[in-house]
């Protein structure tokens, strides 16, 4: 009796045990699914993250360039000359270009960087679309900037020709 209390009690204690391996793995393999899809979720989020801050940043300095074009205009159209401020303008136009390098280079790493993301990273169809049309912009912000450093240029020759 005793030998099949003994068999009877791990032929249960095997069961159970079976039991709950099984859905040991059902569960890891839910939190391993979805571990991926939270992973997958991070990455696209951080990419069009690091997108929209290129994007934001070109765009906020090609309208501070810009405002500072119309600053120069004004104090043109009010007769308003300085020898010193004259420096002052070609200073700050040579910083911004300066600082346009330096945003290309950024674009530059920023791209290869989205290539390489794109490339390993299996995106859906419409994330991919979403990405491309963010990394699209930023040519356009970036053409835009340089517009605005065009037209700087032009206003600081004018005031120092007049001055």
């Amino acid at each position: 009796m005793r030998k099949f209390l003994f068999f009877l009690v791990c032929g249960l204690s095997s069961i159970s045990i079976q039991a709950q391996s099984q859905n040991s793995q059902m569960e890891v393999h839910a939190l391993v699914h979805r571990v991926d899809s939270l992973e997958h979720e991070l990455s696209y989020l951080k990419l069009t993250y690091e997108l929209y801050t290129l994007n934001s940043d070109i765009t906020m300095f090609a309208n501070e360039v810009y405002t500072k074009s119309i600053a120069i205009q004004l104090n043109l159209y009010n007769r308003n000359f300085n020898s010193k401020l004259g420096q002052s303008y070609q200073q700050y136009y040579e910083s911004c270009l300066h600082k346009k390098q330096s945003i290309y280079g950024l674009i530059e790493a920023k791209k290869k960087f989205f290539t390489l993301k794109v490339i390993t990273y299996p995106y859906t169809e419409s994330e991919q679309d979403t990405l491309m049309a963010s990394y699209n912009v930023i040519d356009d912000a970036f053409d835009t900037l340089e517009h605005s450093m065009s037209m700087l240029k032009i206003t600081i020759d004018a005031y120092k020709e007049l001055m």
